[in-house]
C-alpha cells in the first residue's frame, strides 16, 4: 500500500471516528434498494433537522467502533452486514430520525430504510420494531420541562399559600412595630 492509500484511510478513519465520539444520537440504517430520488428525499430531510447521513464500509466502522472504549458501541458488530449508513446528531432530540424513517414508510408504502440499530441517550435499539420506542423517546430536557410543568402547580399553592399566612404575620408585625413606636414618642 502506497503512502496515499494509507493517509487516506487514515483520515477516513478520524473522521468516522470524530462522527461517532461527538455525537448523542447515532442510528445504523440500511438503505440499499431505494432509488435516487428517495435517498435524496431522505437526505433532504435529514439535513434539515440537522442530522448527518453518511454511507460508511462495514470493516472501516468495526475497527472505529473497535477503538471506542467510551460509548462501548461494539454491540452493533452483529448488524454490520450489507449496506450501512450512519445518520447522526447532536441536537438532544434522538427521536427526530425516527419519525423520519417512520413518515418515509408510510409515505412509500415500504419498510426501507431499515433500522439495524440506534444508540440514543445511552441506550441500544435493534430492528424496525424499536422505530416505535424511538419515536415516543423523550429528551432530558423534554423529561425536565415535563418535571417542572407537573410541580408548577403545587409549587404555586405553597407559595400562595405561604404568603397568605405570611401577609397577615407581617401586618401584625408592623401594627405591633407601630404601636410601639407611637408608645415610645409619648
Amino acid at each position: 500500500m502506497n503512502n496515499k492509500n494509507r493517509k487516506n484511510k487514515e483520515k477516513k478513519f478520524l473522521k468516522l471516528f470524530s462522527i461517532l465520539s461527538n455525537n448523542e444520537s447515532l442510528y445504523f440504517i440500511d438503505i440499499c434498494n431505494l432509488n435516487s430520488n428517495q435517498v435524496s428525499f431522505l437526505r433532504k430531510k435529514f439535513h434539515e433537522s440537522n442530522i448527518g447521513m453518511k454511507v460508511v464500509k462495514n470493516t472501516l466502522l468495526k475497527k472505529v467502533l473497535e477503538k471506542m472504549k467510551n460509548k462501548n458501541l461494539d454491540s452493533f458488530f452483529p448488524i454490520l452486514s450489507g449496506n450501512t449508513t450512519i445518520l447522526f446528531s447532536n441536537t438532544g432530540k434522538g427521536n427526530i430520525p425516527s419519525k423520519i424513517i417512520k413518515n418515509f414508510h408510510i409515505q412509500e408504502k415500504i419498510e426501507k430504510p431499515y433500522l439495524k440499530g440506534a444508540y440514543v441517550q445511552e441506550f441500544y435499539y435493534f430492528g424496525n420494531k424499536d422505530l416505535d420506542l424511538l419515536i415516543n423517546f423523550k429528551s432530558k430536557e423534554d423529561l425536565l420541562i415535563d418535571i417542572l410543568y407537573r410541580l408548577q402547580f403545587p409549587m404555586g399553592n405553597i407559595i400562595l399559600s405561604f404568603l397568605t399566612s405570611t401577609k397577615y404575620k407581617i401586618c401584625g408585625i408592623l401594627e405591633y412595630l407601630s404601636s410601639a413606636s407611637s408608645k415610645l414618642e409619648k
